[in-house]
């Protein structure tokens, strides 16, 4: 069993588990990677993006914003679209596997987390990348997410503010 590290971005908009010895990178202005230092390893990248609306409260906002879309009710009750996207980069191809949460903050406020795992087409069939794919899944569908609304801005490497 690989042993994991929590990860707490940007001051506790999302808290959720990697392995402990995968390599974390922080953007100043928001988004992590996070990937294990090894060739061809699979490569998972955290966004969180903010609507506001004037008059629509947060929680109908949580349940139109995959309106269109298969969901699952994560164990925390927030709503989640899971699935896998075809991609290339340079002539290879790509697979990433998504999963999007929508938290609603009160009272009109949504944030969308979005996971991206990314892995060359093919390797979903490596024993190795099955495993990290079912711990990401895992990860997601254990993760914490704040309803508080916070405060954007920089920040430094450990995800706190700078």
């Amino acid at each position: 069993m690989t042993s994991l590290k929590p990860i707490t971005y940007r001051g506790g908009i999302v808290r959720f588990e990697i392995p402990s010895d995968w390599i974390e990178e922080y953007e100043p202005s928001g988004g992590g990677t996070f990937y294990e230092n090894r060739p061809d390893s699979g490569t998972l990248r955290l966004n969180v993006l903010s609507f506001s609306s004037k008059n629509t409260p947060a929680e109908e906002m949580a349940r139109s914003v995959f309106k269109d879309n298969p969901t699952e009710v994560l164990p925390s009750g927030f709503l989640m679209r899971h699935y896998i996207k075809a991609a290339e980069e340079k002539g290879e191809g790509l697979e990433i596997y998504r999963w999007e949460v929508a938290v609603p903050i009160e009272p009109y406020s949504l944030r969308l987390v979005m996971f991206a795992h990314t892995i060359v087409e093919g390797q979903q069939s490596d024993p190795r990348i099955a495993v990290e794919l079912q711990m990401i899944a895992q990860s997601v569908l254990k993760a914490e997410f704040s309803q508080e609304d916070g405060v954007g801005g920089d920040y430094d490497h450990s995800g706190s503010p700078a």
